[in-house]
């Protein structure tokens, strides 16, 4: 979870691999101990292992509930989870990769128009990443815009409850709930494009219970900010060191998608999967798993797999083979908003591009990354966009 580790922790990861072979325990930071999987073919077949599950089966009856906000893909298996899941499906097919590139395309604009035109130097991260995933993930699940700095505050919160150890996750979390639970009673006619609005006619026609509604809605919207957020940050920081891969990303819709793809593979801004329980006892790779070992996929150390991407290592595009990349996951769990991750990251870095056709990264700063298990991102990305 440390901020320096983070700097080198898929490498990291990938030398143990190399050496230990790709299963591994470590001690979890928040005390016991919990199964590393890093190899790709290992990692992609547990992925769709029906002998794993997002439930403990040893969470004992008399423990806390799961606060009723974080009850939604992530932590059930099918069939609920198919159920919830075809649900957030309908609520997202307004948005088709057309009206997400135009939303992108209409965010960044604006985003890029309130910049110094002065300013030759500016975090990336904090004036345009960051607040440009934040809109997308708020127009598209129904939040008015007034209130992103509210969502905002609430993520930031949470993360520093996490990492500190308080103990306020159920407190920020009843707040956010009744501010969604607000959302739909002011508009009792689900009237909207947004995926809230859809879910509240679910809810209103019985496929959906209120709270169901309110946990798919919060999932859209926390994991979708962060984690675009990070994917165009990364992306920025990976494809602007080199000049030629710039201007081709700029010109070239084909070579954009792939070196999005690139980057996904080489720096996913989940780095670990999120966690999994052994349903039963069973054994693998000459090891033995006991029901209730909690086990992550290492999808970072995964995705640079030599024997699966050639030099895999090192940053390359244009590069074969990315398809078989696991940052999204696999299986019944793959992100459900994949898709309007791919499109809104691609539209973003190409308008930069174009924008920006000199974009260079400051020389003289010092990567910072986010603390955390699961997570991986920029704090701050300086960048130079002419005069320097």
């Amino acid at each position: 979870m440390d901020a320096d580790f983070k700097g080198r922790s898929i490498d990291a990861v990938s030398q143990l691999a190399a050496t230990r072979g790709p299963l591994l325990k470590f001690a979890l930071p928040f005390g016991g101990e919990a199964w590393l999987v890093t190899g790709h073919t290992l990692s992609s077949s547990l992925l769709t292992d029906h002998r794993l599950s997002k439930i403990s089966p040893l969470q004992e009856r008399a423990a806390p509930e799961t606060h009723r906000l974080y009850r939604h893909l992530l932590v059930t298996d099918p069939p609920e989870h198919t159920r919830l899941r075809r649900q957030l499906r309908h609520a997202l097919a307004h948005w088709t990769s057309a009206r997400i590139e135009a939303l992108a395309s209409d965010i960044i604009a604006r985003r890029l128009a309130t910049l110094d035109r002065d300013a030759t130097r500016f975090d990336l991260v904090s004036h345009v990443t960051m607040p440009a995933a934040l809109e997308i993930a708020c127009t598209i699940v129904g939040i008015p815009l007034d209130d992103m700095a509210k969502i905002d505050a609430w993520n930031d919160r949470l993360t520093r409850s996490d990492l500190d150890g308080a103990d306020q996750a159920d407190e920020i979390a009843d707040e956010i709930e009744a501010y969604l639970t607000g959302l739909v009673q002011k508009n009792a006619d689900h009237a909207g494009d947004g995926a809230l609005a859809a879910l509240g006619r679910a809810a209103s026609q019985g496929e959906l219970n209120t709270h169901e509604a309110m946990a798919l809605a919060y999932l859209l919207l926390s994991a979708g900010y962060e984690t675009t957020g990070h994917l165009l940050s990364s992306a920025v920081w990976l494809l602007a060191g080199d000049r030629e891969t710039w201007r081709a990303v700029a010109a070239d819709d084909d070579a954009a998608v792939r070196a999005i793809e690139e980057c996904l593979r080489f720096n996913p801004s989940l780095e670990l999967s999120t966690p999994r329980y052994a349903r039963e006892d069973f054994e693998m790779i000459d090891t033995a798993i006991h029901k209730g070992d909690m086990i992550f996929i290492a999808l970072g150390a995964a995705n640079r797999d030599p024997s699966i991407f050639r030099t895999g290592s090192l940053f390359e595009c244009p590069r074969a083979g990315l398809a078989q990349h696991l940052s999204f996951g696999r299986g019944p769990h793959i992100c459900p908003g994949a898709g309007i991750a791919r499109v809104a990251s691609r539209t973003i870095v190409q308008e930069l591009a174009r924008r920006f056709p000199d974009l260079a990264l400051s020389t003289d700063h010092e990567l910072e990354w986010i603390p955390g298990l699961v997570m991986r991102g920029l704090r701050s990305l300086p960048i130079f966009v002419g005069g320097e």
